[in-house]
């Protein structure tokens, strides 16, 4: 989770299928999105809501998540990770879902809903949250190897490195450029396609090499034709 870095500490726990992360209130939910939607291997994630294992606090916080939320049409989605409690995940549906028919103006729908109440029953707490946002996909960095990508300064150098990264590759970065016998521009160019593609995996190494008198040599020995493919 180096893409909530940056922006204070915060608790990490895996879960079976899950990453939960206890992020400080400091930090706004759209910053943490906008971070956690770059991450590669992240399906989706959304924000939730704590209660302990009691039915009646985790109806108070349903209530909380749900203030000020319009939706004709609900389902309860209860999923129990934890299963040393006296309710099941069918109990936990319509009990919730009693509650939330009582407090709102609004109807079950189990297949088409406009609104779905998550609700997850994990050790020690359960968790509430409405909307799942969806992640980067993919596999998470640094699960398929590491490779280095050339980037020339064009288009088709940083999407092949960005897919690379997508499938799970830690990709450095190598650029050749003509200085002095020519301005910084490919330089410059090559460090703001690094910089932006280090965003989706937080650390990367640029190599900059010198090429201009390796070209100057082979313009002296080579014939025109020749001189691209020694390039």
């Amino acid at each position: 989770l180096r893409g909530l870095g940056g922006e204070g500490e915060c608790e990490v726990r895996v879960l079976a299928g899950r990453i939960l992360a206890m992020v400080p209130e400091t930090v706004s939910h759209a910053d943490v999105a906008e971070r956690l939607s770059r991450v590669f291997g992240v399906s989706n994630f959304a924000f939730c809501w704590q209660a302990p294992h009691d039915m009646e606090a985790i109806k108070s916080v349903v209530s909380q998540a749900l203030q000020g939320r319009q939706f004709g049409s609900f389902r309860i989605a209860a999923r129990r990770a934890f299963k040393q409690l006296p309710f099941g995940s069918r109990e936990m549906n319509y009990a919730i879902g009693s509650h939330v028919m009582e407090t709102h103006d609004t109807t079950v729908s189990l297949n088409h809903p406009e609104l779905t109440v998550h609700v997850e029953l994990i050790p020690r707490q359960t968790l509430v949250y409405l909307d799942k946002l969806p992640g980067a996909g993919g596999l998470p960095n640094g699960v398929s190897g590491r490779l280095t990508a050339l980037l020339s300064g064009g288009l088709d150098s940083p999407v092949a490195a960005h897919r690379m990264m997508k499938r799970g590759c830690r990709v450095d970065f190598v650029h050749f450029h003509s200085y002095p016998f020519l301005d910084r521009t490919s330089q410059d160019k090559a460090q703001t396609l690094a910089r932006l593609l280090t965003r989706y995996q937080y650390h990367a190494t640029l190599f900059l090499v010198p090429f201009g008198e390796i070209q100057q040599h082979i313009i002296g020995v080579a014939p025109p034709p020749d001189r691209v493919v020694l390039y």
